[in-house]
């Protein structure tokens, strides 16, 4: 009888030890690993700072994922690479062959999904489809819709299973993308609040996901207005406005992380999930440099293209006696050298009074001595072309007033550098507006230079679309620059007194 009390006594410790471990196997979360990069603008090779540092490098980036993601498998931690967008437009190289060396990379490298940036429609929406069919890679949208349903060439979710936990994925992109790219990329589709969009999917959830990662395009405040409105989020992965965020932003609760840009940088993130306990979500950038091993076969892949590069824009166009900066701050806030130098091309090679160009047209600036074809491309890398048109003082004063009202913090590329044109910026308005040496006449009519992006409504400044007899120059915005940059009497003109702003 002792014997058998014992042997209870022994059965019922090895089912409540049994019991206990497999509660704390059920309570143990899951780990699961988020490799990130966005706006990569097609910086295949390394990009080189202004004191000669290197930073990012394709073969660089896909060799650093490599390796977070033998480090995750050593650990059995599930691992996936994500982008959120902008792999296309910023370099020669992605303006040459479009996005297609790129695509090739990111196949190869295991991309498991991304989102569309605006500028992935830069070559058109047919191109887009076959990079994305070509590749396999899943794009997500769930913000964007077809007006023929068999043309949409994008997923609006997909999700992984890991530990028992399913993870959804889902995307949105800027709904001002049609305003961004050329006119005609977008035609046929139709770009939604990205708000109503993720709320009215997060109430499906057609994929019983336990957690919800939006890949969003939309810059870091439309991130924050998502992590506030919609319910459901649990971790958003943005790009669009290239911010470098060393630790992910918490925002309502939701986790918001973003990567820099052209591939300097690889977000880290780690998500403990349970469904006892809330998700525990931790960050970290890893940057790209010198001392990042390649992946030997990316770095092979591109070779033969950045042969044929060479071949194609590797030939000196011109000589310049001073650097004109690129930097995206200055051409987006006021008056920049290298606004000027190309505003002045396309008053002069159309003889109008006064010229304008975004400052989101140009992507690069224009080294000192010889000047290549490959940095004119990197400079002007969209496919543009140069239009006149008959716009009143009226519309003039109120595209001025608009650029005037832009913010300085992330400002957007619509703001004008301008030829022909002096201002005083003041308190959000356009003062003491002179156009070739008079005063600004609002009832006269004039002859101003813009792009065929400008003459299309491009980038809100709807005041160009509403003028007169319009007319296309059929000569690219390369073409005019290449002209100028050969000129033996090629001056930079002096800056200063065109925009002034208060």
């Amino acid at each position: 009888m002792r014997f058998l009390k014992t042997g209870i006594a022994f059965i019922w410790v090895l089912l409540l030890c049994t019991a206990l471990a497999s509660l704390e196997t059920r309570e143990r979360p899951a780990r699961f690993r988020i490799l990130h990069f966005n706006d990569f603008h097609g910086q295949v090779e390394p990009s080189v700072g202004k004191t000669g540092e290197e930073s990012g490098g394709l073969a660089r980036l896909i060799g650093m994922a490599d390796s977070r993601r033998e480090a995750a498998r050593a650990e059995r931690v599930e691992t996936r690479i994500v982008c959120a967008g902008d792999v296309f437009t910023g370099t020669a190289f992605s303006t040459l062959f479009q996005g297609d060396p790129e695509f090739q990379v990111l196949k190869k490298a295991g991309l498991f999904a991304m989102t569309a940036g605006n500028h992935e429609w830069d070559f058109g929406a047919g191109t887009l489809m076959r990079r994305i069919s070509d590749s396999g890679i899943p794009l997500l949208l769930c913000n964007v819709s077809a007006a023929e349903p068999s043309h949409a060439f994008w997923r609006p979710w997909t999700a992984v299973r890991t530990g028992g936990i399913v993870v959804g994925f889902t995307g949105v992109t800027t709904p001002e993308t049609p305003t961004t790219t050329a006119p005609g990329n977008t035609e046929g589709f139709a770009f939604s609040d990205p708000v109503s969009a993720l709320s009215a999917l997060c109430r499906e959830n057609p994929g019983g996901w336990d957690f919800l990662v939006v890949l969003s395009h939309c810059g870091f405040e439309q991130d924050r207005r998502i992590a506030r409105e919609v319910g459901g989020v649990g971790l958003i992965v943005g790009g669009h406005d290239h911010k470098v965020m060393e630790t992910p932003h918490l925002e309502n609760g939701v986790p918001i992380v973003q990567a820099g840009d052209r591939g300097r940088f690889l977000g880290e993130v780690e998500i403990a999930l349970s469904r006892s306990s809330p998700p525990a979500v931790t960050g970290r950038l890893l940057s790209v440099s010198p001392s990042t091993g390649e992946n030997g076969e990316v770095a092979a892949l591109l070779r033969p293209y950045l042969e044929k590069e060479e071949a194609a824009l590797g030939a000196v166009l011109g000589r310049l006696p001073a650097a004109l900066s690129g930097d995206r701050v200055l051409l987006r806030t006021g008056e920049a050298p290298l606004g000027d130098f190309v505003a002045d091309a396309l008053r002069e090679a159309s003889g109008a009074e006064a010229a304008f160009i975004n400052g989101g047209a140009l992507r690069a600036g224009l080294p000192s001595g010889d000047v290549t074809g490959r940095d004119l491309y990197a400079c002007l890398p969209f496919f543009d072309s140069l239009t006149t048109v008959l716009l009143t003082g009226e519309q003039v004063q109120a595209l001025l007033d608009r650029c005037a009202s832009m913010p300085r913090e992330d400002p957007p590329g619509g703001f004008l550098q301008v030829s022909g044109v002096e201002a005083v910026y003041d308190g959000g308005r356009a003062v003491s507006v002179r156009i070739g040496n008079a005063p600004l006449d609002r009832a006269r009519s004039y002859r101003v230079a813009c792009t065929q992006f400008l003459l299309s409504g491009g980038d809100g400044l709807a005041e160009f679309k509403a003028g007169r007899d319009a007319r296309d120059w059929g000569l690219s915005l390369q073409e005019i620059l290449r002209r100028e940059l050969a000129r033996p009497d090629l001056r930079i003109p002096e800056s200063g007194g065109r925009i002034v702003r208060r």
